[in-house]
């Protein structure tokens, strides 16, 4: 009341923008105010600390392996609210008569309005295109869908090499700068192109030039490397969880999503992943069998591979499974003296017995959103393999390709190089299984560059994105499985002859035989995939299913297709 009567005594003008305030209008004239409004678009981009697809198992499975997604369920990402705040910049950053300021400001919104479309791209294939504001009443909102080429060669044009000229050279975790639009653009066009490659379309090559040109340009620049701080045995668990600073490594690193505890931006990695009421996750045996081992021979070509002990299976493996996964001598992030306890309780917590420790920290941690470690978006190792990727995809690799990138890669770790005669004489069958569609005069390098793309890139997000574009989901339809058990009895896990667990069917056995190892019930503690022995499962009472046909693009949500009837729905989903 007391609002209005002053409203009324003072003859307001409600039309009338507030003086406190800045309209569109009236902004956007300064290089600073281009900066703070491009600055509160930045949490549009964000890295990933999970794993999804064939990779990270959850005690429930997503509704794209059970056939449960639909138009009116879980349709993908169909929000428009990010484009319509980076069209906004665009239309009054004309405001500014700064010029070089301008420019800069703007090719961060190109970046920005690129990534935006990678990601409908990927989710739905064609969709309009919009570079204006919408309103209420915009007759644009009722357009058709724009096509897959149109759309994808318009993301060219957001990151063309004019447009990047713009962008700062500076090297900076936290804003855009030129690294980021070639790293953005050898990831998409990399995308594009395999996609189209796997799944018969036209202008493959083409896409994966441009990643080989994006990403040339970058590895050429010299302001990346692979960081080896902390020798093979630290430095690539150390690049997730930066034990020292909680910052991610400007030596490898191109941008990460920052957390600081002063300023009160924390995540809850370590809370989510140990938690009895979290996710649980755990890493899927075919992910585990990609490790080769540490003299660069495969894992799989070992005699009974399939059933090793738990201690087994780790020894002598590449050093990035035991910096990933906690296996035998696992010493958690501060601590200097491994702890079987926190081996056995790794192993029961995750519900396939491999439990993740890629961004694992200390126990300082532990507690809900307790994390300030920065999770990475983008970073120089991606770059490399999309290199050698689209190299091997178009036939022109050559072993100084792979010297200058797999090889670096490897190295942090002590693993041998990748070689390429080797790779195309005697191709993996465990992973032709995998890929059958991999054919060709490379068949053999481009497996081995998909294992060490599994392998490096593991919890970063990428993984259901690959499977998208090879064309291989049919790698979620079988029963995902864990450790292997042998039965009834103790287990010693990390293989310093004491039971570590001991696993039992109907009664529990008398304290004494358990010599100190957890009991567990199978059944009920643990289910095994045969019964009474057999690998860690979870889920064995879901059915998984997918549809080739239909299920590489999302369906558009039915409710957009009532409103928008020139919207045409993806191929096999229902219609209004």
């Amino acid at each position: 009341m007391l609002g209005l009567t002053a409203c009324a005594v003072a003859s307001c003008n409600l039309d009338q923008e507030p003086q406190s305030s800045l309209s569109p209008e009236t902004s956007f004239r300064s290089e600073n105010e281009l900066r703070l409004y491009i600055n509160g678009l930045l949490p549009q981009m964000t890295g990933s600390t999970t794993e999804t697809a064939d990779n990270g198992i959850r005690l429930t499975l997503p509704d794209y392996m059970t056939g449960l997604r639909s138009a009116t369920i879980s349709a993908g990402s169909w929000n428009w609210t990010a484009l319509r705040e980076i069209n906004i910049f665009f239309k009054y950053s004309p405001n500014c008569s700064d010029l070089k300021a301008k420019a800069k400001y703007e090719a961060m919104a190109h970046f920005l309005r690129a990534k935006f479309y990678y990601e409908k791209l990927k989710t739905f294939g064609g969709v309009p295109w919009y570079e204006i504001v919408l309103d209420d009443n915009s007759p644009e909102l009722y357009n058709s869908r724009d096509t897959r080429d149109f759309i994808a060669n318009k993301i060219l044009e957001e990151l063309s090499d004019e447009i990047l000229e713009a962008l700062p050279t500076d090297k900076s975790l936290n804003t855009i700068t030129r690294w980021s639009a070639l790293a953005l653009k050898s990831r998409f066009c990399l995308f594009e192109g395999t996609f189209r490659k796997y799944h018969g379309l036209n202008d493959s090559e083409k896409f994966l030039q441009e990643c080989v040109e994006a990403s040339e340009e970058l590895m050429m620049s010299g302001r990346y490397e692979i960081d080896k701080k902390g020798g093979t045995q630290f430095a690539y668990r150390d690049l997730f969880a930066q034990p020292e600073t909680s910052t991610a490594s400007l030596v490898e690193v191109i941008n990460a999503q920052a957390y600081d505890f002063e300023l009160g931006v924390k995540h809850g990695f370590n809370y989510n992943l140990t938690n009895p009421a979290g996710n649980k996750m755990g890493f899927e045996k075919t992910f585990v069998n990609s490790y080769l081992m540490a003299d660069g021979t495969r894992f799989t070509d070992l005699p009974g591979y399939e059933n090793m002990t738990f201690a087994a299976e780790f020894a002598n493996r590449d050093p990035r499974m035991s910096q990933t996964i906690a296996g035998p001598g696992f010493t958690r992030v501060g601590e200097t003296t491994p702890d079987p306890d926190n081996l056995i309780n790794a192993v029961m917590h995750s519900v396939t017995g491999y439990m993740p420790i890629k961004y694992y920290t200390s126990s300082l941690s532990d507690a809900q959103n307790s994390n300030e470690n920065d999770v990475i978006i983008y970073r120089y190792a991606e770059v490399l393999l999309n290199y050698a990727e689209a190299k091997a995809e178009l036939g022109t690799l050559s072993q100084d390709d792979l010297d200058k990138t797999v090889k670096l890669i490897r190295e942090r770790v002590g693993m041998p190089p990748l070689l390429l005669s080797q790779a195309n004489a005697d191709p993996d069958p465990y992973l032709k299984a995998m890929y059958p569609d991999v054919a060709g005069s490379n068949l053999g390098v481009i497996l081995e560059i998909r294992r060490e793309r599994r392998i490096e890139m593991a919890m970063e997000g990428l993984r259901y994105d690959d499977i998208m574009r090879w064309k291989a989901g049919r790698l979620f339809v079988p029963q995902f499985m864990g450790v292997w058990f042998n039965g009834e009895g103790g287990c010693d896990l990390d293989g310093d002859g004491k039971n570590d667990v001991y696993l039992y069917t109907e009664n529990k056995p008398p304290t004494p035989l358990l010599r100190g190892a957890k009991p567990l019930k199978i059944g009920l503690d643990i289910f095994l995939s045969e019964g009474n022995k057999g690998y860690k499962v979870v889920n064995t009472d879901k059915v998984k299913s997918w549809n080739e046909q239909r299920d590489y693009l999302a369906p558009i949500p039915l409710r957009s297709l009532v409103l928008n009837p020139k919207l045409e729905q993806n191929p096999g989903w229902e219609k209004p």
